[in-house]
């Protein structure tokens, strides 16, 4: 009886002989299993293992013949553009965004290109970056000059190049990780306009401090802070925010049932109107229950709920990108001391935080370096630094975490331009004069 319950028109699983052998001969019941089956499961493992090693090898290969360009961004030192300049500045960004196909995913290995921006310090010298295709160069351009007329903008070399990207090594060591989300990405972080002063209106700059600690570092002392953003057409973010939305407002949304559930469902509400005809009660429907006249959810929202959910909505109004963020700290091994970097960032990052919407932590389970790893500690972290900081030279918008979304107000917090009369770093790069054109009727000699 048992070994007829097995029994399908495709496949004749003989359930006795396969316990018989795995209790005698455990290769022999691997054998009935895969004949009986089996194979199917390894069928879909290498269809899948094809699939993702086709499209690494189409999207390499698209990939090096592509051309980057590392720009550096200057701003004078009168400038008095606000946080809300650099926010416009992604707003037109996001016209990156590009529709890729089918074809040109799977045969031309096509992807949609990323923009990483970047601030650096070299042994003390701040420099603002951006770092994209040579095609979106005139994009960028235009975007900043838009905003900042008066900035300075040119090429400059990969400054991740002039140290070493295999670990461990005999003179320099790093600390880096990425930033994840605590909350699903609906979730807003703290932005910009909660740092403006309710009396004055004065706005205070919330990484300040980090240029301030990145301008202290010396000689032999790097730090890195990347964040790599593709730009997206939201759909995927906003079906997210809606189910976030939905939950906040206490709404039940009953999911639409898939073509595959209607089929299935058709012939058993068919038998249903059957037996319901053969047993003459198809005159009786069935009784609704009473639904209860309860207030609606929205009435009994505290004012900190209330703030959240209008926070989530806000968000998912704004132009955002997928975003990855990394964290390095490198030096020499005479040099080098966590405290003058680490605990600095993360402390400028956590300005941004709040215990009832969004946060941002360093990664330390995956990429970022843990004290906490009980077997071969010093092998994985060294595989870790080498992995994270090819992946930052790389601009990888795949290696590390999965991306998450921020929006343009969210970006401009996290990276904006110093607001210089309140930065007095003394080795930010900036522009001392400004620039223009002399005067129509200037006389020569």
């Amino acid at each position: 009886m048992l070994q007829s319950l097995y029994s399908f028109s495709i496949f004749q699983f003989d359930l006795n002989a396969f316990l018989n052998a795995a209790g005698s001969d455990p290769f022999t019941a691997m054998v009935i299993l895969f004949v009986n089956g089996g194979w199917i499961i390894l069928v879909v493992f290498l269809f899948w293992m094809l699939r993702t090693l086709w499209l690494d090898l189409v999207q390499s290969k698209a990939a090096a013949k592509k051309e980057w360009v590392m720009l550096e961004i200057d701003i004078p030192r009168t400038s008095e553009q606000t946080v809300r300049a650099v926010e416009n500045i992604f707003s037109n960004l996001a016209g990156a965004h590009s529709s890729v196909g089918w074809t040109d995913t799977w045969i031309h290995g096509e992807s949609q290109a990323s923009i990483s921006i970047e601030i650096a310090s070299i042994e003390g010298r701040v420099s603002f970056f951006v770092h994209s295709l040579s095609s979106l160069r005139d994009l960028i351009e235009a975007s900043i000059y838009a905003q900042y007329p008066d900035a300075e903008i040119r090429e400059a070399e990969d400054y991740t190049k002039n140290v070493p990207i295999n670990y461990p090594d005999e003179e320099w060591d790093l600390w880096g990780t990425e930033m994840t989300n605590v909350q699903p990405d609906p979730y807003p972080l703290r932005t910009y306009p909660e740092f403006e002063d309710k009396v004055s209106g004065e706005l205070k700059d919330p990484i300040a401090v980090l240029l301030e600690n990145f301008s202290r570092l010396g000689k032999g002392e790097q730090a890195w802070y990347q964040i790599v953003m593709l730009p997206t057409d939201q759909k995927d973010f906003r079906k997210r925010a809606e189910k976030v939305i939905n939950k906040l407002k206490g709404t039940e949304v009953k999911p639409k049932p898939s073509v595959l559930t209607q089929v299935i469902e058709l012939p058993i509400q068919a038998a249903q109107d059957v037996m319901s005809v053969a047993l003459g009660s198809s005159g009786s429907a069935p009784k609704k229950e009473e639904k209860k006249n309860d207030p609606p959810r929205m009435m009994m929202l505290s004012p900190g709920e209330r703030y959240v959910l209008e926070a989530v909505e806000r968000k998912e109004s704004k132009i955002g990108f997928m975003c990855k963020i990394r964290f390095l700290y490198i030096a020499k091994k005479t040099v080098m001391k966590k405290s003058k970097a680490v605990q600095p960032f993360i402390g400028a990052i956590k300005q941004m935080n709040t215990f009832n919407m969004q946060a941002l932590k360093p990664d330390l389970k995956r990429t970022g370096m843990s004290s906490n790893l009980w077997w071969f500690k010093a092998r994985r972290n060294n595989t870790r630094k080498s992995k994270l900081i090819r992946a930052y030279r790389g601009r990888s918008s795949w290696v590390g975490l999965s991306p998450f979304q921020l929006s343009g107000e969210e970006l401009a917090t996290l990276w904006h331009f110093p607001i210089l009369l309140q930065v007095r770093a003394p080795q930010l790069r900036r522009v001392e004069a400004k620039k223009a054109e002399p005067p129509a009727n200037i006389p020569f000699a």
